[in-house]
C-alpha cells in the first residue's frame, strides 16, 4: 500500500530545534518521531537521538508479543533514561507506531496529533499530566484507507479550522494537500511549528518526501531537503491494499500492446522468412453456397450472437445486483464501526456494543454469500470488531511470564492451591506443600499421608498457612513444620473454602448452608460457631474477607455478609460474557479497593471496584490458553500469580 509521508517546518526560530525520525522495524511496522526542543534544553540533538534510538532498540530486542505492551515497556525505559538529562523539562514530542492498520500514539508537552477521515477531523492525542516522566499515556486505534494522520509539535487548530483541514485533504493528490497546508500555516501561524503528514493509501504525483532512518535535522534543513530532493520509497504492502497494484507494478498501456503484438508475430529462425500459406476468405466460402442457405446461415449466426449477448447481459445484471447488495452491507459495517468509535470516545459502552453487533451482522451477511468479492473487507471488519470489542469490555490480552516450573521437582504434579506469604509462594497438591523461593522449588513437605487437602488460607500475622482436609481436619504449616490441630468440638466441620481474619478461621460449608467460625487459641481451636444468619449459601464456591465477608456463587452472583447479616450487594455493569461454574475463585483484602474473580473457563481475571452496595465492573485481563487452577493477587493489587497444573505464571493487571 502507498504510504506517503511529508514533513515541514514553518516560522523557523533560533529558539527552537526540530527533529524528525523514521524507522521501518519490519514489514507493516513503522515508527515516526516528531520533536520540538526549546533552547533551554541542553544537547537536544543527543537527547532526541537517545529517545528514539532507545525506543527502537528496546522494541526490536523485546520478547513481548503484544505490540501495545511492547511499546509501553519501551516508553518506560525511555522515561527512565531521559529523566536526568531533561531535568524536569518537557520537550514537545510525539511518536506514532504503526502495526499495519493499528496505530499507537504517545506524546509529551504541547504536541498534538489529528485524524482526518471523510468529512471530520479528530484530535487523537491526549495532554499529559504534571509528572516527571516524559511519556504518560498511549492511545491506540485503527486507521482506514484514505485516512490522514497529522503530527504537530504545537496545536494546529489554533490557526486553521477543521473545515479548512477537511477541504485541504479532500484533494485527490496528497502532495498538493500537504503543500497547501504548509502555505496556510506559513501565512496564519505566528509561532514555530513542525508538522508530519502521513497518508494511508493516498495518491500523489511524485514519491513521498520521507525521513532518513535515525537522521537528525534542524527543521529548516528538513524543509530544504524535502523540497529539493524527493526520497524515493517503495510502497509497503499491507493487508488493506493487497489487491491494488502499485504504480511501479502497472505497465503503461502502450507497452502492453507492444508486448502483445510481439507475441503474435511468427517465430523466425536463421533470418529465413516464414512460409506463407494462402487462406480462403469467408466471403469466398459463402459465395459458393446457394442464396437461401447463405441467408439462413447468416440469420443463424446473428440469432446466436443475439442470444449470447442477452445471456451475458442477464448474468452481468445478476452479478451487478448482487455486488451492489454486498457493497451496501460492507458500507453499513464500516459506518457502524465509525459510530462505535465515537461512542467509545464518549465512554458509552452500551451504544458502542450495539453498533459493533450491527457491523458484525452486516459482515456475516457478506461472508454467507456465495460470491468471493469483498472477502478481504470482511476479514478486516471482523478484526476491527474483535479489537473494539476488547475496548468496549475494557479488556486487554497479556502474555504471562513463567515464574516457577514445579515439574522439575515432580513431573506428575497436579497442583490445586496457591498461597503467598512473606514474599514466597506455596503450592499444594492433594497431599504435599511446595515452597518456592524466586524460581527455586524446595522439596515437597507431606501434609498428611491419608487425608486429601480441600482448601487453604494464609495467616500473615502468624506467618502460618492453614489447610482443610477431607477428614475433616485443620492442619497448620509454619516454617516447614506440620501440625494437625484439634477443635473443642468432637470433629471439624467440612467445607469447600476457608479464609482467615486475625485469629479467626472461617469455613464455607454450602452443604449445611453455613459459614463456620473458629477462634485460634493457644494450643487448639474453639468450637464451631455459626456465622451466617439466614443467607442462602447453597451454591457458594469461594469466599473472601476484608472485614465483611464476600461469597461467590457458581451462578456468577456475589453476597456480602457483615456481622452475620446479609446486606444488599451485587455485581453491576457485568461484561457481555457471563461467568459461572464450580471453578470460580474470589480474592480481596482490607488493603485493596477491588474484588478479583478468577474465571478459568473463560481464561480471564475480572476486576470489580468495591462499593457499599455494588461491586462495579472495571476491566478484565485475558491471559490466554492456560489451565488455571488458582490465583493470588499481590499486596499492591497490580500483579497476578497464576497457578496451572505444574507451573506458576505472573502478569500485570
Amino acid at each position: 500500500m502507498n504510504f506517503p509521508v511529508h514533513n515541514f517546518e514553518v516560522k523557523s526560530s533560533p529558539k527552537n530545534r526540530n527533529f524528525a525520525f523514521h524507522e521501518t522495524l519490519s514489514e507493516g511496522h513503522e515508527i515516526y518521531f516528531l520533536g520540538n526542543f526549546e533552547n533551554s534544553i541542553q544537547n537536544p540533538d543527543a537527547i532526541a537521538e537517545e529517545i528514539f534510538g532507545t525506543a527502537i532498540d528496546h522494541i526490536k530486542q523485546s520478547k513481548i508479543s503484544n505490540t501495545y505492551d511492547k511499546f509501553e515497556e519501551a516508553l518506560k525505559v525511555v522515561n527512565l533514561n531521559t529523566k536526568q538529562a531533561l531535568d524536569g523539562k518537557k520537550p514537545d514530542i510525539i511518536m506514532a507506531y504503526f502495526e499495519f492498520n493499528q496505530l499507537f500514539l504517545t506524546q509529551s508537552g504541547k504536541s498534538e496529533s489529528y485524524l482526518v477521515r471523510d468529512h471530520s477531523v479528530s484530535q487523537i492525542s491526549e495532554g499529559g499530566e504534571d509528572d516527571d516522566d516524559l511519556f504518560l499515556n498511549i492511545l491506540s486505534g485503527e486507521v482506514n484507507l484514505n485516512d490522514t494522520i497529522i503530527l504537530s509539535s504545537k496545536r494546529l487548530l489554533r490557526s486553521i479550522t477543521t473545515n479548512e483541514v477537511v477541504q485541504i485533504f479532500a484533494r485527490e493528490n496528497f502532495e498538493e494537500s500537504c503543500d497547501q497546508l504548509e502555505d496556510i500555516l506559513e501565512q496564519k501561524n505566528t509561532e514555530n511549528i513542525s508538522v508530519t503528514c502521513i497518508g494511508i493509501g493516498k495518491k500523489e504525483n511524485t514519491n513521498a518526501a520521507g525521513f532518513l532512518s535515525k537522521m537528525v535535522k534542524k527543521g529548516n534543513e528538513i524543509i530544504a531537503s524535502t523540497k529539493t530532493e524527493k526520497i524515493k520509497q517503495a510502497p509497503t504492502p499491507t493487508p488493506l491494499m493487497e489487491d491494488i497494484p502499485s504504480q511501479q507494478e502497472t505497465e503503461p498501456i502502450e507497452n502492453q500492446n507492444e508486448e502483445l503484438f510481439e507475441a503474435q508475430k511468427p517465430l523466425v529462425a536463421n533470418n529465413i522468412p516464414p512460409r506463407k500459406k494462402p487462406m480462403k476468405s469467408p466471403i469466398t466460402i459463402l459465395d459458393k453456397t446457394p442464396d437461401k442457405k447463405k441467408m439462413l446461415l447468416i440469420a443463424g449466426i446473428v440469432f446466436g450472437i443475439l442470444i449470447l449477448i442477452l445471456f451475458f447481459r442477464f448474468i452481468s445484471n445478476i452479478e451487478s445486483s448482487e455486488k451492489k447488495e454486498l457493497k451496501e452491507q460492507i458500507d453499513i459495517a464500516y459506518e457502524a464501526l465509525q459510530q462505535a468509535d465515537t461512542f467509545l470516545l464518549q465512554g458509552e459502552r452500551t451504544s458502542a456494543q450495539e453498533y459493533l453487533e450491527k457491523a458484525l451482522q452486516s459482515a456475516q451477511n457478506v461472508a454467507k454469500s456465495k460470491s468471493k468479492i469483498f472477502r478481504s473487507d470482511v476479514g478486516l471488519i471482523l478484526a476491527q470488531i474483535e479489537q473494539k470489542q476488547l475496548q468496549v469490555e475494557n479488556a486487554k490480552k497479556v502474555t504471562p511470564n513463567l515464574v516457577t516450573d514445579l515439574s522439575l521437582k515432580n513431573d506428575n504434579l497436579e497442583s490445586l492451591g496457591l498461597l503467598e506469604l512473606r514474599g514466597n509462594l506455596y503450592v499444594n497438591d492433594s497431599k504435599k506443600v511446595f515452597k518456592t523461593v524466586s524460581n527455586v522449588v524446595e522439596k515437597g513437605v507431606p501434609l498428611s499421608e491419608k487425608e486429601t487437602i480441600i482448601a487453604k488460607a494464609a495467616q500473615a500475622d502468624q506467618s502460618t498457612l492453614v489447610y482443610l482436609s477431607d477428614a475433616p481436619r485443620l492442619i497448620e504449616y509454619k516454617e516447614g513444620v506440620i501440625t494437625p490441630m484439634n477443635t473443642a468440638d468432637e470433629s471439624w466441620k467440612s467445607g469447600v473454602d476457608i479464609q482467615t481474619y486475625g485469629r479467626y478461621v472461617y469455613v464455607l460449608d454450602p452443604v449445611e448452608n453455613q459459614i463456620w467460625k473458629y477462634e485460634r487459641r493457644r494450643t487448639n481451636y474453639s468450637s464451631a460457631g455459626a456465622y451466617s444468619d439466614g443467607a442462602d449459601l447453597s451454591r457458594a464456591v469461594s469466599l473472601s474477607i476484608d472485614g465483611s465477608i464476600y461469597v461467590l456463587t457458581d451462578d456468577g452472583n456475589i453476597k456480602k455478609l457483615f456481622r452475620g447479616k446479609e446486606t444488599e450487594f451485587s455485581f453491576r455493569e457485568l461484561p457481555s460474557t457471563p461467568f459461572e461454574g464450580k471453578n470460580l475463585k474470589l480474592s480481596s483484602s482490607a488493603d485493596l479497593d477491588f474484588i478479583y474473580v478468577l474465571d478459568p473457563d473463560n481464561q480471564r481475571v475480572l476486576v470489580f471496584v468495591k462499593g457499599d452496595r455494588y461491586a462495579t465492573y472495571k476491566k478484565q485481563v485475558l491471559y490466554g490458553d492456560l489451565d488455571a487452577r488458582d490465583f493470588v493477587i499481590d499486596e499492591s493489587g497490580q500483579k497476578v500469580y497464576l497457578l496451572t497444573k505444574d507451573k506458576v505464571y505472573t502478569f500485570a493487571l
